[in-house]
């Protein structure tokens, strides 16, 4: 029997979904929608499979329906024939090829039996399966694989939503080249994949290594009323085996096909920068180089875009087994369009359940019934609608950069009323489409164009660059020889405290690896008692190269420790994790994660932001004022990291300060092997960063060489506090103090000026010359900045340089 099935769904045990997400509820809206087969969600967690066995009988072989008891009656439903199998979704978070990967799948099981003994396994290796329906495990896909196998031969495996940039086997974050590549030796039991809500069948046919898999679709519903956005037609037994056997070939007519979303209206479709209002196709971002042309920064790659980058072929035609798909918009989405008033309203709301009545289901309207018989139950506008919708004939706006996108069955200013009369003596609406037929090449880009760029520009392709040969020679004289007499006493400081006040463009990066090199070649310093901190990852790079170029012998040089802050924490950490209740290979996330753990956590998101900044402010020793709320939060998010073996960017500070206030030996073991220590951009520094340095260079006599601009600090948001230079005499009551005063990237007028501005703390600078004549005009808006720049360009003609500044700032 031919019948629709969507498998992939959540239960009310997973966090931030609905309550309703339980089998009556499903199993009523199943029926509205006119699904078959539903997937149970979350059998990983005891809670639901405990609910499950309440209110669930069998059905047919593997299949289970809700018990008369349980069944939520309605005044329009009355189907009785929905099934349910057994499904749950399991996030892999780990590491493999020095890469973090997270990855989401999808189980399927044949009992109860069955799930409960990958239950006993998973649980059994220490892992948490309640605290959330969908598991966070720190387990390798392909080992989830295993364990799934040997507790039955019968399940079925699916890597779900497969491009997700974040949560994926083939995301771009996170995720592989291939599935081979994920599942290593076991690939060969993956069957199927699931396309997503980002992408639909013919997106993926582009991607000839997925041709030997059946492309699923389904729902990911967090609430019963978003079942069927995404679903699978098939035509079989309603058994366990005759469903995942029709899966698992692909045949045709049993698995007949599938039903979408149209991708276009995901937030990550199309690549762009929301705040530049710039939003590429993969060709145009390709042709950009990838820069932003408004702010100059890398735009946000869509998912398209990550599908592209593994598309090798132009003609989507050549794929074998090219099953049907249907895009389809939701019937409230276009009731909504048409009435003008939100989908959720009670108007809405209205409609929607008299037409459920007339039809029976949803899908019979969207899908199943020809266009004459939708025009008697639902009218000419309506029926007009779901015809375009059918046929592909809808405007579209793709979604980028965090925007959804938006999907139209009438294009701005057409009446729809007008629209669906002339319909009807027309064989095609009198107006310009942007037309997707199926099955269809991707919108808006020449695919073959892409490919042919890509290969010329080197996109996607590994570096074959050799490494660079040293001679392996001590060193080059004189290193200071090019130094002013200022910098040069700086650099010549040997041991002791000393803190170097230096603004833009005096060379304090060069002073700091000048006198790393100087006291390894002239103070014979064992290079491996050397760290040097900074606040990124490019300019400890930058730091490095200098080392290398100054020592030359890049053997030497390597044995210096140059680190960021950050990167130095993570160091401690690997060494030390067991001290933190965290397990080997841990992982740690970013600020992404970080909202969707919270979001998780029952965080609404437009709190998610403060809630973020808050938890961040704890780990800072940021002084917070307590929030009761906020501190269960905090407490909840802690335990959840635990959990799934993490830690945060803010943890890579907290924790090995924490190690070494409360363990010596550990705190000994850095003392010893820190003789030195250097920070750049000292003025940057935040609690945290300040205590680990106090910690490891405990008085005056530490051999800590500190560099920094009290005019410049660009952290303040990451708790930086200049007070920490102001409080360096405090602290190191001998140290040195050495000022650099010439500046090579600026004028005497233009640090003048900007002396004038900051209340003359920057004077003690000295220009590279004297520089074009600056005056300060100070403008309240950006509309009177400009206004007034363009009244001054005659005169900048002239000779006549000027600085503009907000009164706000």
């Amino acid at each position: 029997m031919r019948f629709i099935a969507d498998l992939h769904i959540h239960s009310h045990f997973s966090i931030a979904t609905s309550k309703e997400l339980r089998p009556e509820f499903l199993d009523y809206w199943a029926r509205i929608k006119g699904i078959q087969v539903v997937g149970t969600g979350d059998f990983t967690h005891p809670g639901w499979i405990a609910e499950l066995k309440e209110k669930l009988e069998p059905a047919g072989e593997g299949l289970f329906r809700v018990k008369k008891e349980f069944k939520k009656s309605g005044p329009f439903v009355t189907d009785d024939n929905v099934r349910f199998m057994l499904t749950a979704e399991i996030s892999n978070v780990y590491k493999k090829a020095g890469k973090v990967r997270k990855v989401h799948n999808v189980v399927m099981a044949p009992s109860f039996e069955v799930a409960e003994k990958i239950q006993a396994k998973l649980s059994g290796l220490g892992f948490n399966i309640t605290s959330d329906g969908r598991p966070i495990l720190g387990l390798d896909s392909r080992d989830l694989l295993e364990i799934c196998l040997e507790a039955s031969e019968d399940i079925f495996f699916v890597p779900a939503h497969i491009w997700t940039p974040w949560f994926s086997a083939l995301g771009s974050k996170s995720g592989f080249d291939s599935i081979q590549e994920c599942y290593g030796d076991l690939a060969g039991n993956i069957f199927a994949v699931e396309t997503g809500l980002s992408t639909d069948p013919a997106m993926n046919w582009l991607v000839s290594s997925l041709d030997q898999y059946t492309l699923l679709s389904n729902s990911d519903a967090h609430s019963p009323e978003k079942l069927g956005r995404n679903a699978n037609i098939l035509d079989t037994e309603l058994s366990y085996p005759s469903i995942i056997n029709a899966m698992k070939t692909g045949e045709r007519d049993k698995f007949l096909g599938t039903i979408d979303f149209f991708p276009e209206e995901g937030k990550y479709h199309y690549d762009g920068h929301r705040k530049c209002n710039v939003c590429w196709n993969p060709l145009e971002t390709l042709e950009h180089n990838e820069i932003c042309p408004v702010c100059g920064k890398k735009v946000t790659e869509g998912v398209l875009n990550r599908v592209a980058q593994l598309a090798d072929r132009d003609d989507i035609e050549t794929r074998p087994n090219r099953h049907s798909f249907h895009s389809l918009i939701p019937l409230k989405e276009l009731l909504s369009e048409l009435e003008g008033v939100g989908p959720t309203s009670k108007k809405i709301t209205k409609q929607y359940d008299t037409l459920i009545r007339k039809a029976g289901t949803e899908f019979n309207l969207l899908l199943n019934y020809d266009i004459d018989k939708v025009r008697q139950i639902a009218g000419n506008v309506l029926s007009e609608a779901i015809a375009r919708m059918r046929n592909r004939e809808v405007y579209i706006k793709e979604g980028f950069d965090g925007e959804f996108g938006v999907i139209k069955v009438f294009r701005d200013g057409e009446k729809p009323q007008e629209a669906a009369q002339e319909a009807l003596f027309l064989n095609e609406p009198e107006q310009e489409y942007h037309k997707i037929n199926s099955p269809r090449p991707l919108i808006s880009f020449d695919i073959k164009k892409f490919q042919k760029l890509k290969k010329e520009k080197g996109f996607g392709t590994k570096s074959n660059t050799q490494p660079v040969t040293f001679d392996l020679f001590s060193a080059i004289p004189g290193i200071t020889d090019n130094l002013n007499p200022e910098q040069k006493e700086a650099v010549n400081h040997y041991d002791g405290s000393a803190l170097i006040l230096a603004g833009p463009g005096t060379g304090k990066t060069k002073v700091l690896t000048t006198r790393i090199a100087k006291l390894i070649l002239d103070h014979n310093v064992d290079p491996e008692n050397i760290l040097a901190v900074t606040f990124t990852n490019k300019a400890a790079t930058e730091m490095t190269e200098r080392l290398s170029g100054l020592l030359n012998d890049r053997t030497l040089s390597a044995k210096i420790k140059v680190a960021t802050f950050h990167s130095f924490g993570l160091s401690v950490l690997e060494k030390w994790f067991e001290k933190t209740g965290r397990k080997e290979n841990f992982i740690v996330i970013d600020e992404d994660d970080k909202k969707q753990i919270l979001h998780r956590l029952g965080v609404k998101k437009p709190d998610i932001q403060k809630a973020s900044e808050y938890i961040s402010n704890i780990k800072q020793q940021s002084g917070q004022e307590e929030n009761e709320n906020l501190l269960n939060l905090a407490g909840k998010y802690e335990s959840f990291l635990k959990d799934i073996n993490a830690y945060d960017f803010d943890d890579l500070l907290k924790w090995p300060l924490i190690i070494m206030k409360e363990d010596n030996e550990v705190l000994n073991y850095y003392r010893n092997r820190i003789k030195w220590l250097l920070v750049d951009e000292y003025q940057d520094v935040n609690l945290l960063q300040y205590e680990l340095i106090r910690i490891l260079m405990p008085d005056t006599n530490s051999n800590l060489f500190v560099i920094g601009d009290p005019n410049q600090a660009i952290y303040g948001f990451r708790g930086a506090d200049l007070q920490f230079i102001e409080s360096f005499k405090t602290d190191y009551p001998d140290a040195k103090i050495y000022n650099l005063k010439k500046s090579y990237r600026c004028s005497d007028s233009i640090l003048q000026a900007s002396g004038n501005i900051i209340d003359n703390q920057g004077s003690f600078l000295e220009g590279l010359h004297q520089g074009v004549k600056i005056k300060i005009a100070e403008n309240p808006t950006d509309k009177s900045e400009a206004e007034f720049i363009a009244r001054t360009v005659e005169q900048m003609i002239g000779g006549v340089g000027f600085f503009s500044m907000d009164s706000s700032i």
